[in-house]
């Protein structure tokens, strides 16, 4: 058989997702009808089938052109700027807020920060939700995703960095460094989530304890890429979304499995790959 250890600490559901499932269940048993999402509340394929089931799910170009005064509609935990709150509030939908609080916290920073003079220069993914949204609380704010996107802004007498609060804190400091030369006054108010960091902190070292390292995690989830990249670094890992990916032979020379899972990974999914790695046979000495 082989051992599998499991991340003991982080892996799975963290708090923001913990609060924003929760309270998207909650309003599905509070409705007859379907809980409108403003998006992908969460970047998990298997947990996002699960929240259909109950009758919650994105809303559509129909749903929103239709009647919607009393419809519930929950803002997704990546966070939407503050012209999608009044577009649905207009509507007369009944909204209710599950953005991250870490989320809401980077949001104020970067409203401060502009009121303060600076201008605002967010480390982070252009395409993802939580980047997106963070920028639109701002006039001005820039979204940036590498030291060379850092190194080509024009100079600004005044200049701040914040960061999606998912990426890997050392792509975070490499640009914070190139964005110093950038400016004659330079703030750092970039706030890597707590859990982010100590889930890539724990995940390194449960890397290099083990033959092969399984992260189950959504595939457009950030998060879950960071702990891909940190694992890669120690041994052979794979990513997966679902169980149903797991293939035998990626594991024939491992006697030791490391498990870990991104924010969003629903427990029953971290349980099922624990319950197919455990169940396979020891690699055969030579």
């Amino acid at each position: 058989m082989v051992e599998v250890r499991r991340a003991q600490t982080y892996a799975g559901f963290c708090g923001g997702v913990k609060r924003a499932w929760n309270r998207a269940v909650k309003a599905s048993q509070a409705t007859d009808g379907p809980v409108l999402l403003s998006g992908k509340m969460i970047h998990n394929t298997p947990a996002m089938r699960e929240l259909a089931s109950m009758g919650v799910r994105e809303a559509t170009a129909a749903d929103l052109e239709g009647e919607t005064t009393g419809q519930t509609y929950v803002m997704r935990a990546h966070g939407e700027g503050p012209a999608a709150f009044e577009a649905a509030r207009a509507r007369g939908f009944n909204v209710i807020d599950a953005t991250c609080p870490i989320v809401t916290a980077v949001q104020k920073i970067a409203v401060q920060l502009e009121e303060d003079g600076f201008q605002v220069v967010l480390f982070g993914h252009r395409d993802h939700p939580e980047a997106r949204a963070t920028v639109a609380y701002t006039k001005r704010g820039l979204i940036i995703e590498s030291t060379e996107d850092a190194r080509a802004l024009p100079y600004y007498p005044k200049l701040a960095s914040i960061a999606q609060t998912t990426v890997l804190q050392a792509d975070y400091v490499d640009v914070v460094a190139a964005l110093r030369e950038r400016a004659d006054v330079f703030e750092d108010r970039g706030r890597v989530c707590g859990w982010t960091l100590h889930a890539q902190d724990e995940a390194l070292a449960l890397a290099r304890e083990v033959d092969a390292m399984v992260v189950v995690g959504g595939r457009d989830s950030s998060n879950t890429i960071q702990l891909v990249r940190v694992c890669e670094t120690a041994c052979p890992t794979f990513h997966i979304e679902s169980p149903d990916e797991l293939q035998a032979g990626w594991f024939a020379a491992s006697s030791v499995v490391g498990v870990v899972a991104g924010a969003s990974t629903r427990e029953v999914d971290i349980q099922r790959v624990i319950a197919f790695v455990s169940a396979l046979p020891s690699p055969v000495a030579a």
